[in-house]
């Protein structure tokens, strides 16, 4: 993906949400964060770009439940996509319990480690 570039601005974030997307991964640049993150529309991508593209992009589907590959990872129909501050994975579907599973199990670790440090500063997580 180019990452020069900010592809994915406000208004197409916009526009994408009045259509019913839920959120989008990105192979390269976006821009107007601020703008998006008040939206409540969840964008992941690679770079944050400086310039826009001259035009507009337009949101059309032309494929639906084929395999993808973004950043160099396979993702299928029926795959799981999970991102936060930190990043984007992608879960195979019949391994999706198994990893909530897992990752429950080691946020709740996590969570008692950190709670005597928590508990001694007044903080809450």
């Amino acid at each position: 993906g180019c990452l020069d570039v900010g592809f994915w601005g406000s208004m197409i974030a916009l526009v994408a949400k009045a259509k019913g997307v839920e959120g989008v991964v990105l192979d390269g640049g976006c821009r107007d964060t601020w703008e998006i993150q008040r939206m409540r529309f969840p964008v992941f991508c690679r770079a944050i770009g400086r310039t826009e593209v001259v035009g507009r992009l337009e949101i059309k589907q032309e494929f639906i439940n084929i395999p993808i590959s973004i950043g160099g990872v396979t993702v299928n129909p029926g795959d799981v996509i999970v991102g936060d501050d930190d990043g984007v994975v992608v879960v195979p579907r019949k391994l999706a319990l198994q990893v909530v599973e897992r990752a429950e199990r080691q946020m709740a670790m996590d969570r008692a480690s950190q709670k005597p440090y928590l508990d001694m500063l007044g903080l809450t997580l």
